[in-house]
């Protein structure tokens, strides 16, 4: 029987692993753990002395080591010289250097910036840390480039709701601190150092590569020059939204990103290539060293393919996962793949242990460990000499079972991080894996290399790469098409994804493991159990529950109603979803994560963009009822994308008033209260500023509670609720009207509601200054308890029609 010690090196990883998830969740005993790890290294040292087994004292040494390479990255003062101390709201003459290539987009460039010095009222701080950079305007520039510009440094910041991404930790986990930006002509760029210009020719000979591709082909082969300078250059700022949904739909999104997949086929074309070269010397094939020149010599075009692509940390994590699998094979100790990964994954953490979280390097390892498992476990070899007809049918059966196996294995990872599998995945790879990885990927290298060297040879070897990709294009788009290539839904917990990979081991292990079986049952059990939890969440539960969503300055209140019918009014939203779309970064994942898939009715209270534009994609995305919104057809861009994913997904929509009445959903009552009817279509063509006090209001009842929702109405719609339907606010969980602006909740309106509650969605630092002073000193005059979702984060209000419980994601 095997035990974990026959690979040494897995229980060795999963330690250290161990230890770099208790550093990061359970951080500030860092002077405690030092203590254990000098205590288990001495004791460590005894038994080596002595020669007698140190037990489990290696591993418990390595979970504490792993707990303490975390304490850098989580520490919350990283010391008086670190850009951290200056941040604060006044603008600083900033100095430093981009670290890596920018990437324009939109109208906007984002770069790494090292910085080096600030500077304000004449004095200099030399400090330490990396900021991202935001230039108005699109800019090229290459790593070593010296900026000098002025701009405020801000904190990162998350939107504070439960289970939601934490943006500051990932940015953190990437050695940035701080962001800033500028216009681009108030930036200033600075002669480079002697000590930099190496970083620089490297940075402007990828430049010059994707002029060269760009230069290549006509206007119509846009979309392939995009693709070709991502695979080469890793320069993605091609790859708009809709690309990158076509690949994903297809199952072949992971072609858009230099990672394992692209650095393995390099390494493996190459090795190939040098192993044949290498057998025409005699002398190399006696002494068997053949495999071990090629391994060797294949580690420079590994390196030379990732410098060119920008030595991204996820290509740096390819990088040096084959250089750890080449440098096995040369020492021949590659008998066991399995122990050779661990290796791998081992050598990665050791040298960056953030690696842990990075999606791709979870989905690489996932893949990768699946797909050796799943080969050592089917032990797919022929007795005796194979015929050629066997050989095919083999290598046709292996690269099924390799898309097969990588499917499966990174699936609840795909789902967890993304929401979306392909279902078509397997079937697209099988044409699109050689024709973009072992076609386009080499084509691309080669002619890279030859343009340094003869331009109209690297030009046309260019053009030829466009071909096939124009051919991978189509296929993608074919299948994408497909109704069913890929399916979205809800997020899988950490409990799902655990029995998910324990049955995977068990289906394995069925037949040769007793215990294989039993787990089975067990995971049976834990299975229908979730069910039911998940059952009662959703769709058992008796309560109303009122969440108003942090999306910053905006708004956004989902009401899950008893029974399990779903409202949700409103889904926040920035000017340009291009730039970042609230629905799909965060009210999509809100409702994934609470296993919401559909939506009954969408409210829109007006058509604004921190109201509108967060709803798109929830249109997109979610099976959706019906659309509420009021009478005001407004003819900006987001309104016009929204009602045409209406038309497109078949969502009924409803154009409303006051006159609409009540709509009652079980044991819950809806009532639209504002505007009055007639409101839009009496006042013609009506003006911006103006457009607020058409919101639509709806007054939510279940039993004795009420929560008005107000949207955006001002002091003169509050006037005509109160003149209206006066005795209905009253008691009211307000819901403040627009975040709490001094043009809104007004002394009569608020007498009229009597609010014991008040909650206010808007951002934190936003420009407008919401909410204002005199406002909250308005709410606390009437009594009201006031939590707002800036500082408290999400606020959950459940509601059994006779007693309140508030929930607030930030623990006071």
């Amino acid at each position: 029987m095997q035990t974990p010690f026959v690979r040494p090196v897995v229980p060795i990883t999963l330690s250290l692993i161990a230890g770099i998830l208790f550093g990061t969740y359970l951080p500030g005993f860092t002077l405690t753990v030092l203590i254990f790890l000098i205590v288990a290294l001495v004791r460590l040292s005894c038994c080596l002395k002595r020669s007698q087994p140190a037990g489990a004292s290696p591993l418990f040494a390595l979970v504490l080591a792993g707990y303490l390479s975390m304490a850098p990255w989580m520490a919350l003062n990283h010391g008086s010289d670190h850009l951290d101390a200056y941040m604060d709201d006044d603008d600083w003459r900033i100095r430093g250097v981009v670290e890596e290539s920018s990437v324009p987009q939109w109208g906007r460039t984002r770069a790494v910036l090292s910085v080096q010095s600030l500077s304000r009222s004449g004095e200099t701080y030399h400090v330490r840390g990396r900021i991202r950079l935001t230039i108005m305007g699109e800019r090229n520039l290459v790593p070593g480039d010296r900026l000098r510009f002025s701009s405020k440094i801000r904190p990162f910041r998350n939107f504070k709701n439960p289970g939601g991404f934490d943006y500051r930790r990932y940015m953190l986990f990437k050695g940035i601190h701080g962001s800033a930006w500028v216009r681009n002509e108030k930036l200033r760029q600075e002669d480079p150092a002697d000590s930099i210009q190496a970083i620089r020719l490297t940075g402007k000979a990828r430049q010059q590569l994707a002029l060269l591709i760009d230069s290549v082909g006509d206007e119509t082969k846009e979309l392939e020059k995009s693709v070709l300078k991502a695979l080469v250059v890793g320069d993605r700022s091609g790859i708009d939204t809709d690309l990158r949904q076509l690949f994903n739909r297809s199952g072949a999104g992971h072609l858009l990103a230099i990672s394992g997949l692209h650095v393995g086929i390099v390494a493996t074309v190459a090795f190939v290539a040098f192993r044949w070269f290498f057998s025409l010397f005699p002398f190399l094939l006696w002494r068997g060293w053949r495999r071990q020149w090629a391994a060797i010599a294949t580690l420079a075009p590994v390196i030379a393919y990732g410098l060119l692509a920008g030595m991204s940390p996820s290509t740096q994590r390819a990088e040096i996962m084959v250089c750890v699998l080449m440098v096995a094979l040369f020492l021949g100790r590659l008998q066991d793949t399995f122990n050779t990964i661990f290796a791998a994954a081992l050598f990665i953490l050791m040298i960056f242990p953030p690696s842990l979280f990075s999606i791709s390097f979870q989905l690489s390892f996932a893949a990768v460990l699946t797909i050796v498992y799943g080969f050592e476990k089917l032990r797919l070899e022929m007795d005796g000499e194979p015929s050629v007809k066997e050989r095919a049918v083999r290598r046709i059966k292996t690269f099924l079972l390799i898309s097969v196996f990588a499917v499966a294995g990174t699936a609840p990872l795909t789902l967890f991080h993304f929401n979306q599998v392909s279902i078509i995945g397997i079937a697209a790879n099988l044409f699109l894996v050689p024709l973009v990885g072992f076609l386009a990927v080499p084509m691309g290298l080669l002619s890279a290399f030859l343009s340094f060297l003869y331009e109209p040879g690297g030009a046309f070897g260019f053009s030829l790469c466009l071909s096939v990709l124009h051919l991978a294009l189509f296929l993608i788009n074919f299948f994408s098409s497909l109704p069913f290539a890929a399916i979205t839904t809800v997020t899988p917990s950490l409990l799902e994804i655990f029995l998910y990979y324990i049955f995977g081991w068990a289906l394995f292990h069925f037949r040769s493991k007793r215990v294989a079986g039993w787990a089975m049952v067990v995971i049976l059990i834990a299975v229908f159990g979730d069910g039911l939890y998940w059952s009662y969440v959703r769709f058992w539960h008796r309560d109303l529950a009122v969440t108003a969503i942090d999306v910053g300055q905006g708004g956004s209140t989902l009401l899950e109603l008893p029974g399990g019918k779903i409202v949700l009014y409103d889904g926040g939203g920035f000017s340009d979803n291009r730039i970042f779309d609230m629905g799909k970064q965060v009210v999509a994942p809100f409702l994934w994560r609470k296993k919401i898939a559909t939506v009954d009715i969408i409210v829109l209270s007006h058509p604004n963009a921190d109201h509108l534009n967060g709803l798109i994609y929830i249109a997109k995305k979610f099976t959706v009822g019906e659309l509420w919104t009021n009478k005001d057809v407004n003819t900006t861009l987001g309104y016009k994308e929204l009602m045409a994913v209406c038309e497109e997904e078949n969502i009924l929509v409803r154009r409303i008033d006051s006159g609409f009445g009540r709509c009652a959903l079980g044991q819950t009552e809806l009532t639209v209260l504002h505007p009055p009817a007639g409101y839009f279509s009496d006042r013609g063509a009506i003006e911006q500023s103006k457009r607020n006090n058409g919101s639509l209001v709806v007054k939510i009842k279940r039993g004795k509670h009420v929560f008005l929702l107000t949207g955006d109405i001002e002091a003169p719609a509050e006037y005509r609720l109160v003149e209206r339907t006066g005795p209905q606010l009253q008691g009211a969980v307000l819901f403040a009207p627009h975040h709490g602006s001094r043009s809104s909740s007004t002394p009569l309106f608020l007498s009229a509601v009597k609010p014991e509650l008040v909650i206010i969605s808007a951002g934190e630092g936003n420009r407008f200054g919401f909410p204002h002073k005199e406002v909250m000193e308005r709410y606390r005059q009437v009594g009201a308890r006031i939590l707002s979702t800036r500082r408290d984060g999400a606020i959950t209000i459940r509601s059994n029609g006779q007693t309140l419980d508030v929930r607030t994601a930030v623990t006071p």
